[in-house]
């Protein structure tokens, strides 16, 4: 297994390709970088960490043609919440997975490597490219950190400037070139990235924007023949988290690009969720997201020992 993979030349207009120095005492134990890919709420909240990377043609078009929630029209929702959490747990377990972290980095990479062909756009791609390798960090970043500001709140500049470079040094993992150095750095040159390469109303991000209504939210197996205005009562509070996560993850300029309306209620609904996890500790919350690592590592089988294992990919390479 190699340690390290880079990503195909440069292109122009990107992020400065800068490889970022080592530095695994950033996701160390007990670190806000080691705190923040174990926080529950970016697990609950975790449809913007899926949405944004959409918003790149590439990997809309990758998505459209790969992904079993957007390849299989029989779909549930179960479906899409395991892909969730999927995704969530390759994302943290770079810094969660103990002696298989380096495994996780390599099925991340290696899941990616084949990927290419044409985005929404009618350009060709391929997804190891380093600008949209990079890109799509970024916009898990800015996915993570905002969330977690909105819902939680930061507890020092110091604390948000370490959980960045916490997730820099997972990035560096991952292959990632060109993260900026400071998160105000990032939150200067992001916008200016995101605008320049995104489609935000490709067809991925409307499937999932689609999520929040009763007809486009699909029925668990076993509750199809549900109508669909009894659908729409019983899926009431999961669309309204799937809202309440939007608003949260999302900045004002992202949501005005991929056309997703404010309504009156919506700062009431922030509000209240905003108001329940300020007031759970952070230690708390913490300690519950290694036991739930913990726990999957020790008695059931994440998606890096199934489908992403070594030799599954290895099989998919032969």
């Amino acid at each position: 297994m190699p340690d390290a993979v880079v990503p195909h030349a440069a292109e122009s207009g990107g992020f400065a390709p800068v490889r970022a120095e080592s530095r695994p005492e950033l996701l160390a134990p007990g670190t806000p970088g080691h705190q923040i890919f174990a926080e529950p709420l970016i697990a609950l909240y975790a449809l913007p960490g899926f949405l944004l990377p959409l918003m790149h043609p590439a990997t809309a078009a990758a998505t459209a043609s790969s992904d079993k929630v957007f390849v299989d029209p029989n779909a549930d929702l179960v479906d899409f919440a395991c892909r969730l959490r999927d995704t969530v747990e390759m994302i943290s377990g770079v810094a969660h997975a103990g002696t298989e972290a380096d495994h996780v980095a390599y099925a991340m990479r290696e899941l990616h490597r084949p990927m290419k062909g044409e985005d929404t756009l009618g350009a060709t791609y391929h997804a190891w490219t380093r600008d949209i390798w990079t890109w799509n960090w970024a916009a898990i970043v800015a996915g993570y950190m905002h969330g977690y500001g909105q819902f939680r709140g930061w507890p020092s500049a110091s604390f948000r400037q370490d959980a960045y470079l916490g997730m820099v040094e997972a990035g560096r993992r991952f292959g990632v070139l060109g993260m900026p150095a400071t998160y105000e750095d990032f939150l200067a040159e992001w916008p200016t990235h995101r605008d320049r390469d995104a489609d935000p109303r490709n067809v991925g991000v409307l499937r999932l924007l689609a999520l929040l209504t009763p007809s486009g939210l699909p029925r668990p197996r076993g509750f199809r023949w549900l109508p669909l205005p009894l659908w729409a009562v019983l899926s009431l509070p999961i669309r309204h988290f799937l809202r309440v996560a939007i608003i949260g993850g999302l900045t004002d300029d992202e949501r005005r690009m991929i056309g997703f309306p404010a309504r009156r209620l919506d700062g009431l609904r922030v509000g209240v969720h905003v108001a329940v996890w300020r007031c759970v500790p952070r230690g708390m919350t913490y300690r519950f997201g290694l036991l739930w690592m913990a726990g999957r590592a020790r008695w059931t089988k994440p998606v890096w020992r199934t489908r992403f294992s070594a030799e599954t990919l290895a099989a998919r390479k032969a």
